[in-house]
């Protein structure tokens, strides 16, 4: 009996439960059969614009108020953000110029396109205004640098020789007149690697901002790497010319590193060192300055850095 009783109670709850989900989804349907009215808002996203022109602005919106039922209203809520959107063709729509690089057209366009959205009649859609406007410039272009980015820890003595370089080492860019007005350079993203002690090739994808195009989307960059060394020349000091003087010390060490593969090739000539004459009889002694170094070496120092004189009359 206890069990037959125990059986009789668990097939009642199943029942009600059964009945309340019944309920619900009735409740459910008859509430989504029902109309409403709701005010929500779109993005517009313009497509099919003239080759030679841009719309540099992409964020218009407007809020379209629709009336019809919730089995057609359900869609937009179950729907991200980014594709509550209506896409409105430059082809298919009478648009014309307002002023300058305003345009406008009649807003029946967008509540067709919204209709559409909603798989709902035309006039359960209603707008705010009768026109609505964008701006579309003149497509400008523009030839500038490309400048590859790079952080690059290498190995101990090795490091860059010479500028990281892209190939192609330019690029068109094209936008409003005003967006690539102040554009000089290109950057590649960001090119990092550790323990280097050879040479990066890699390819490397060009940063835009904002609503500039480009021709190309990436490039090749080469980073050349070498192994580097301290070197140290002695040199004497050239004399300024016009003057007769005599320097002490009349000679001067310069301390610089340099890759290993140029390191024969530089001697005494690649370097000049010389003194400021406007120091002289306001100083005891003179800085000396160094007016010639190769490029493809980094200074370290010069030792000394200052020199005693004495003008000869």
């Amino acid at each position: 009996m206890a069990e037959d009783s125990k059986s009789h109670g668990i097939r009642v709850f199943s029942g009600v439960i059964i009945f309340t989900v019944i309920a619900a989804f009735l409740w459910f349907i008859i509430k989504l059969s029902n109309t409403y009215t709701v005010t929500e808002p779109f993005a517009i996203h313009y497509i099919n614009v003239p080759a030679d022109h841009i719309i540099p602005n992409s964020n218009y919106s407007v809020d379209a108020t629709v009336t019809t039922t919730g089995f057609k209203l359900l869609p937009y809520y179950f729907r991200g953000k980014e594709q509550r959107k209506v896409d409105i063709s430059l082809n298919d729509i009478n648009y014309k110029k307002s002023n300058f690089e305003t345009f406008s057209y009649n807003s029946r366009y967008l509540q067709e396109a919204i209709a559409d959205f909603f798989v709902c009649n035309i006039n359960e859609v209603s707008l705010g205004d009768e026109n609505l406007y964008f701006v579309m410039s003149k497509l400008a272009a523009k030839r500038v640098k490309i400048v590859p980015q790079t952080s690059i820890l290498f190995d101990r003595q090795y490091n860059y020789y010479g500028e990281p370089v892209s190939f192609p080492d330019s690029a068109t860019i094209y936008g409003a007149a005003v967006d690539i007005e102040n554009v000089n350079v290109l950057h590649t993203e960001m090119i990092t690697r550790k323990n280097v002690r050879q040479n990066i090739e890699t390819k490397a994808k060009i940063e835009l901002k904002g609503d500039i195009q480009c021709d190309i989307s990436e490039v090749q960059v080469l980073v050349n790497v070498e192994k580097f060394t301290e070197a140290e020349i002695e040199m004497p000091i050239s004399l300024p010319s016009g003057i007769k003087m005599h320097l002490y010390p009349n000679k001067v060490k310069i301390k610089y590193i340099v890759a290993l593969k140029d390191y024969a090739i530089i001697n005494e000539m690649s370097f000049k060192a010389t003194i400021d004459p406007d120091d002289i009889y306001s100083s005891d002694k003179l800085p000396v300055i160094l007016e010639l170094a190769p490029n493809n070496t980094q200074i370290l120092g010069i030792e000394p850095d200052e020199v005693e004189y004495i003008v000869v009359q």
